[in-house]
């Protein structure tokens, strides 16, 4: 009978057991194993999960049938010869700034891009690289090695430099940023959450709970999705009747010290203090929350997020997240990935995708008590 069922699975898995797979795949290239090492039998992978055994073994039947597992009788799970092999594994390079490193959600974020990519590219594989000061002589490098193995199947540009864009508009290697790009770098294909409505519906918000002079909170890395973001900031201010004064604009390193300085040296300007703060990242957000209460001006601000899509069930904050989930970003990527591998530019070359507000269950119930509370009076 369990025979069967794994069966049954390898040809229609679960998501449970999709989930469980992607999971233990993220574990053993993590570890750096490498073919023929022995992996975890299904009680210790269990273990480390915190998953059924029966459902473990379904994902290990599936990663075997991926040939990332082999499955040997009697001997144990090892790591298949294949994993790693140079030739014939078409290989995605995601090229990230090494600032980014530290940033919460994005690995994961990129794993579920890297899922709906496989739907529409199957058998592709990724490779993750952090790069150091945007330093587009060390991107060459990485993909040079890569294109000269025969696995380059193309990029993933996040938040690059203008030197890195141009480079990879010139190269002829398949590169899609993710985030806009110039209208002069032809060769290149992009996809961004809207920037501009971001900006726009996080600055509402804000207007609408009562701040009447906002912050930003950027990274010190700024690309065109910064620009756009601060236009619909700027439109919602005007459409409120405040002026130009009304709006801070601040810029940090991805480093908690940094972040916590620049945020105490905004809450400590005294009446002129801006109360209503729209930050690019969680680490961001975080450090406001955590210096307001030092300075006891918890009541008195509203911290919202630009957001991620993993945000979108579990944020601690009111943010704008994508309507596409991760997956399907990740089938637009794959999609125009194959399209520039076969010498065409996609149609669009570019895709806005659109975003929504949302906001955390703590406040949806104080926003329900207000309006009760109202009610009542």
């Amino acid at each position: 009978m369990s025979t069967a069922i794994l069966e049954s699975d390898k040809q229609n898995p679960s998501g449970r057991v999709q989930d469980v797979a992607e999971k233990l795949e993220r574990h053993i290239r993590a570890s750096q194993l490498q073919p023929g090492d022995r992996y975890l039998s299904a009680d210790e992978a269990s273990q480390l999960l915190d998953e059924s055994v029966m459902t473990v073994q379904r994902a290990m039947a599936l990663l075997a049938k991926r040939k990332i597992l082999e499955r040997r009788p009697k001997a144990g799970t090892f790591i298949a010869e294949t994993l790693t092999a140079p030739q014939g594994l078409p290989c995605v390079h995601f090229l990230i700034p090494e600032e980014c490193i530290n940033e919460r959600n994005a690995q994961e974020e990129y794993w579920e891009q890297i899922q709906g990519m496989r739907s529409v590219f199957p058998g592709i594989s990724a490779q993750f690289n952090f790069i150091p000061n945007q330093n587009a002589g060390y991107a060459r490098q990485i993909v040079g090695q890569a294109s000269a193995a025969g696995t380059l199947a193309g990029v993933i540009l996040i938040l690059p430099s203008r030197a890195m864009r141009v480079f990879f508009n010139q190269s002829g290697i398949p590169t899609v940023v993710e985030g806009s790009v110039e209208s002069d770098l032809t060769n290149l294909c992009w996809f961004s959450n809207d920037q501009e409505q971001i900006g726009n519906l996080l600055a509402e918000w804000l207007i609408q709970r009562g701040h009447r002079r906002l912050v930003t909170v950027m990274r010190d890395v700024w690309s065109i999705g910064e620009h756009l973001l601060h236009d619909g900031v700027s439109q919602a201010l005007g459409k409120a009747g405040l002026g130009a004064d009304a709006l801070l604009v601040r810029s940090a390193p991805a480093e908690q010290s940094a972040i916590t300085e620049l945020i105490r040296g905004i809450l400590t300007q005294g009446s002129n203090a801006p109360t209503g703060f729209i930050c690019r990242t969680e680490i961001q957000a975080d450090c406001v929350r955590e210096v307001a209460r030092e300075l006891h001006l918890t009541d008195k601000i509203d911290v919202t997020l630009c957001g991620n899509p993993q945000q979108a069930n579990k944020s601690k904050y009111i943010c704008a997240v994508p309507l596409n989930d991760a997956r399907e970003r990740g089938k637009i990527v794959g999609t125009m990935l194959q399209t520039l591998a076969q010498g065409k530019i996609p149609e669009p070359r570019g895709r806005i995708l659109p975003v929504q507000l949302c906001l955390p269950q703590n406040e949806i119930s104080k926003t329900s008590r207000r309006k009760k509370t109202t009610a009542s009076k």
